[in-house]
């Protein structure tokens, strides 16, 4: 790492402690960029690129000719390239995952999770229901299926806060892949109530199957995530040389 990404992330690491600390408070406009410089004796360049890294990850938004603010609920990143458990991505953040409202069980199998799993509709298979929460904030509201006979409600329950991963990768079925869809969602009256939101809520709603090296597929999940609590990142690649931009 540079001598101007440590002093970067050494300033980011500074704001974001005074915001979390609320010395600054959100809805407070953060003093001008050179001042902030001039204070830490440090170049107005190392400042911005740190306010850059706050405003990605949701700390403060810049108002064009107005100023940066501290904002009221920091986005977790989220990035949809790397494949990895809730919890995981909310511990990243520096926050306290956590789970509320769990239930684990047999039950019929919908027909998209028959499809995935490829067992016939209405085959019994094991569903697990937790909310995910962030510093005690409801965030997340999942469902995942998965065959009985790979994980049954009982081993369920007992991962708790932890990590269907690695779970599954316990009984020798370690995901290596994921195929996921994103659609923005509404919350349904159930839903609104286990996020501790309005019904009708604006909710981003990720299905995903995941897979093992071979191919078989190991778990299906559906996840509603509280649309302000989340930013989403994608890495795109391309276009590549002139050929491939004319196509």
């Amino acid at each position: 790492m540079s001598t101007s990404q440590s002093l970067r992330h050494q300033l980011a690491d500074e704001l974001r402690g005074l915001i979390r600390s609320g010395e600054l408070a959100p809805g407070e406009k953060l003093p001008s960029e050179p001042e902030l410089a001039h204070d830490r004796a440090v170049s107005r360049s190392s400042m911005r690129a740190a306010i850059t890294m706050l405003e990605e990850e949701g700390f403060v938004r810049r108002r064009h000719g107005s100023g940066t603010y501290v904002t009221y609920r920091p986005a977790l990143a989220n990035d949809l390239s790397r494949n990895f458990g809730v919890s995981s991505l909310i511990a990243s953040t520096g926050v306290e995952p956590g789970t509320a409202e769990e239930t684990a069980e047999l039950v019929a199998a919908p027909a998209f999770v028959a499809d995935a799993l490829d067992v016939p509709a209405g085959t019994a298979v094991s569903a697990l229901r937790r909310v995910r929460t962030a510093d005690g904030r409801r965030v997340v509201d999942t469902i995942d299926w998965c065959r009985e006979d790979h994980l049954g409600p009982e081993e369920l329950r007992a991962i708790g806060d932890g990590s269907l991963y690695s779970a599954l990768a316990a009984h020798g079925l370690v995901v290596h892949h994921g195929v996921a869809t994103i659609n923005p969602d509404n919350a349904d009256a159930e839903t609104a109530r286990r996020l501790d939101v309005a019904r009708g809520a604006l909710l981003l709603t990720i299905d995903q199957t995941d897979m093992t090296a071979e191919g078989i597929p190991v778990l299906v999940s559906r996840e509603h995530h509280l649309a302000d609590a989340f930013a989403f990142t994608v890495v795109r690649h391309g276009p590549g040389d002139a050929s491939e931009v004319q196509r």
